[in-house]
């Protein structure tokens, strides 16, 4: 009873509008205080904050923040999109294309949606808006598009999950390669039949000559191979995702600052960034291990686990429950927050089926991309709102068709665990 009553009051502050971490920690508080009093809280408050985050592998997400704080100011995306555009040429909906595949290259370079829909939407929105594109679509587009940054490594949410649920961050960073170049291509095709099916709903664009194709394609390269040194490192073991983090970060802000797209106060001020940044997820982090313990107190996931895992159900129904589970907290709660109040739950109740670890992660990371584009929380959707000035509503409405596409991954992940485990299977 009492392990309900504090659900529901989280769920009121948080649509209150409390801060995430802010609302799991009170929440974990007050219910450690009405199931074992002053002694209770006392006994976590004296150590779980320090706890929680004292953990060597969360060193990598800052590493990867600062990584994409850095290309983002670097101005990189901008010549990722125009190398794009001009590639596509003539192409129906061929800035759409070009604007998801340079959220798919801001991925490769970062690991935050936010960073990547906030460059993408003040960068290609203003261009196809003069190309002739209605505002809904190409906010929908970018929208959803810059869920990309959270599935193609480097993943912040992948690393979270890794450390939550004790699986190797490396072959979950590796496992997304797939899933993230596959997500791309079926946006990229969906653009294309949403043209067929609905003609002049995007307008084609111009074509280049080849010379300057090929021209587009050369400041490209530093960002590219260090792209792939970090990748190299995962997969062959060369060093742990925390050093592979740290090269990414030193050599973004290496080859900025020696092609001049940033200068020391930009380096200030994208460190500056990371740090507001990090201290918000590891006040989340403490706030879910406040409310966690709290739970673990009660038995309450333990008792949930044990009734799904007595009713009998077969596997495809609980996951069906599971995929509901997400895509509602989607709706109301952050990223970072719902994989740590979840997992807990989930990642037993999986485990007891005989699932893949890797696979979960990629389908928990999948679903909460969808959380990142949908109402009321939507955070990709206020960002680009608020990037380029356009009402909420619309960029809302938007994501629809692209949401369609989203779908259309999310199935094929459910039924085909191999596309996530392939990779990773061959690594050491």
């Amino acid at each position: 009873m009492i392990a309900a009553t504090i659900l529901v009051l989280l769920l009121l502050f948080l649509f209150l509008g409390m801060p995430v971490g802010f609302a799991m920690g009170v929440a974990g508080l007050i219910g450690l205080y009405l199931e074992g009093g002053p002694s209770a809280v006392l006994s976590i408050m004296s150590n779980a904050p320090y706890r929680s985050v004292a953990n060597f592998s969360l060193s990598t997400v800052p590493m990867f923040i600062f990584m994409a704080e850095i290309v983002s100011r670097a101005d990189i995306v901008r010549e990722v999109f125009d190398a794009a555009k001009k590639w596509l040429g003539k192409t129906p909906g061929g800035l759409a294309i070009a604007a998801v595949i340079a959220s798919a290259g801001m991925g490769a370079m970062s690991g935050s949606s936010t960073a990547a829909a906030a460059c993408m939407s003040a960068i290609t929105i203003p261009e196809m808006r003069r190309a002739g594109y209605d505002l809904r679509v190409a906010a929908g587009v970018v929208t959803v598009a810059g869920t990309l940054a959270i599935m193609i490594p480097p993943s912040i949410p992948l690393v979270i999950y890794g450390i939550v649920t004790e699986t190797s961050i490396g072959k979950l960073l590796i496992a997304g390669i797939i899933p993230g170049v596959m997500t791309t291509l079926i946006y990229s095709l969906g653009i294309i039949s949403w043209n067929k099916f609905k003609p002049g709903v995007m307008p084609a664009g111009q074509s280049f000559p080849w010379g300057e194709k090929f021209a587009s394609l050369k400041p490209l390269w530093p960002f590219l191979i260090l792209g792939s040194i970090v990748i190299i490192t995962l997969y062959f073991g060369l060093g742990t995702p925390t050093e592979a983090a740290a090269i990414g970060a030193f050599g973004a802000a290496l080859i900025s600052l020696a092609t001049r797209r940033i200068n020391l106060k930009g380096i200030c001020d994208a460190a500056l960034q990371t740090a507001k940044i990090t201290t918000m997820i590891f006040t989340i982090i403490i706030g879910a291990m406040v409310v966690g313990y709290f739970f673990t107190l009660t038995q309450a996931p333990q008792g949930v686990i044990k009734a799904i895992g007595g009713a009998g159900f077969p596997v495809w129904a609980v996951m069906t429950l599971v995929v509901v589970l997400y895509l509602f907290l989607g709706c109301i709660m952050d990223m970072i927050a719902i994989l740590l109040l979840t997992l807990p739950l989930t990642f037993p109740l999986i485990m007891n089926l005989g699932l893949d670890p890797i696979w979960f992660g990629i389908i928990v990371t999948k679903l909460s991309e969808i959380g990142l584009v949908t109402p009321p929380v939507g955070m990709n959707a206020y960002v680009v709102s608020a990037t380029v000035k356009a009402p909420l509503d619309q960029v809302f409405r938007g994501t629809g068709v692209m949401l369609t596409f989203e779908a259309i991954t999310v199935v094929l992940l459910l039924v085909f665990p191999i596309i996530a485990t392939w990779l990773p299977s061959f690594m050491k």
